[in-house]
């Protein structure tokens, strides 16, 4: 009998990792790319900072669904990882001033960095920093009301759409063709001359973008 137990015990075993190899076997590791604009924001880089606010700042309800990214017509892998990586929380009301959204506000590294914005160190004393908060609010309303334009189905300039989403998709390692497709998902009806001729504007003018941006995806 004790035999019996032991030789159920060895097989039910046997089975339970067999399944667990199984299983993670049939997993699809989807390898994220550094989120450098993060890390530049983490480290002091208020360009980098404004420029995370800018495309998590909104009016309305959430700017990116898991339907805009399957109309998108992104692959699979890539879908996964912008969903991934943009879910924000459920809300159907307009708002009356930008917000935030909550997700992004809540991380640790956000809230730390925000303090260390917040206020000028002098003498061992903390005084508002007047200017930051200026710029903090003007990156926040041009994020809210490019947002609030698309939400409406109003016109949208490719260089106000870039300006205020594309760095954050270039760091996710989007293609620009990849990034004018969720922008065309979005309602946006860019030609994909005038969206890459905005692109190289900004890159021109804006660090943020990277030394070298693909056009088209990787294969």
């Amino acid at each position: 009998m004790g035999q019996k137990r032991r030789t159920d015990k060895g097989a039910a075993q046997a089975a339970g990792d067999k399944r667990k190899r199984a299983a993670g076997s049939g997993r699809k590791k989807i390898d994220l790319p550094p989120d450098l604009l993060s890390a530049q924001a983490m480290e002091g880089n208020e360009a980098a900072f404004l420029a995370l606010v800018r495309f998590h700042s909104t009016f309305n309800p959430v700017p990116l669904t898991p339907e805009l990214l399957l109309i998108a017509g992104l692959d699979d892998v890539t879908r996964k990882r912008l969903a991934g990586r943009l879910k924000r929380k459920e809300d159907k009301l307009l708002r009356p001033f930008p917000t935030i959204d909550l997700m992004f506000w809540g991380e640790e590294w956000v809230q730390k960095t925000l303090d260390r914005f917040l206020w000028n160190r002098r003498g061992g004393k903390k005084a508002p920093n007047a200017a930051f908060l200026g710029r903090l609010w003007d990156a926040s309303s041009e994020g809210a009301m490019l947002q609030l334009r698309i939400y409406k189905k109003a016109a949208v300039t490719p260089s106000a759409w870039v300006r205020v989403k594309y760095p954050h998709f270039a760091n996710l390692g989007l293609s620009d063709s990849q990034t004018l497709k969720v922008a065309r998902a979005e309602g946006c009806r860019f030609g994909e001359s005038e969206f890459l001729a905005a692109v190289r504007r900004f890159s021109r003018r804006n660090p943020l973008s990277g030394p070298r941006r693909r056009t088209t995806p990787p294969r």
